[in-house]
């Protein structure tokens, strides 16, 4: 659903997605100069467009599994050269994904229960970094910086954060990225200033 400025009334975008709606990030992926409505689910990743009507489609299955553990949890949009969809898979679960040029690229497989993710240039080398939190029993927030051979898992946080929602922006108006979350059982919200390097 949506709320237009001005009439307050709830209108509905979608109801084709199945399960839980999870993860919702706004970005212009066709890039006609309107933002689109993504969405996270047990289906998948949906790119939900206005254009005299709301059309909804498909971008991936996500996990492949059986309900509740299928689809994706949540997903971002990032740039590492050409953009790339990243997201938490299955729901709350145990993978961080990359879908860039039509492949899906599985960069971890560790973490215990995904349930936030998001992109940004931490380094600004021009290339989006991937940030997700893990509030299961590691309570940990990581970063992954991308390599002309792949993906290098650093650790933000170790064991006091069971990130909830994590973003990223300049908190201090110095011209880097900073990383806020929010903690759902270590109760907490950190904000994790850029000092600068890697």
């Amino acid at each position: 659903v949506y709320y237009k400025p001005g009439d307050w009334q709830r209108q509905v975008i979608s109801d084709e997605n199945e399960g839980v709606v999870h993860g919702i990030y706004i970005y212009d992926w066709d890039g006609d100069g309107r933002d689109d409505v993504m969405t996270a689910s047990f289906s998948g990743i949906h790119v939900h467009s206005f254009d005299n009507g709301w059309q909804r489609t498909e971008i991936t299955r996500g996990y492949p599994g059986e309900w509740p553990q299928a689809g994706s949890s949540d997903l971002a949009v990032g740039n590492a050269g050409s953009r790339y969809v990243a997201s938490i898979e299955p729901w709350h679960g145990h993978q961080v994904v990359v879908y860039q040029d039509d492949n899906r690229l599985v960069i971890d497989d560790t973490i215990h229960q995904g349930h936030t993710i998001t992109t940004a240039d931490l380094n600004n080398d021009g290339l989006d970094e991937i940030i997700a939190g893990d509030r299961g029993d590691a309570q940990s927030v990581f970063v992954y910086y991308r390599e002309e051979d792949g993906w290098l898992k650093t650790v933000l946080d170790d064991g006091d954060m069971s990130a909830a929602t994590c973003i990223s922006a300049d908190l201090n108006n110095d011209n880097l990225n900073d990383v806020a979350c929010i903690g759902r059982t270590t109760e907490n919200l950190k904000w994790y200033e850029n000092l600068g390097g890697e």
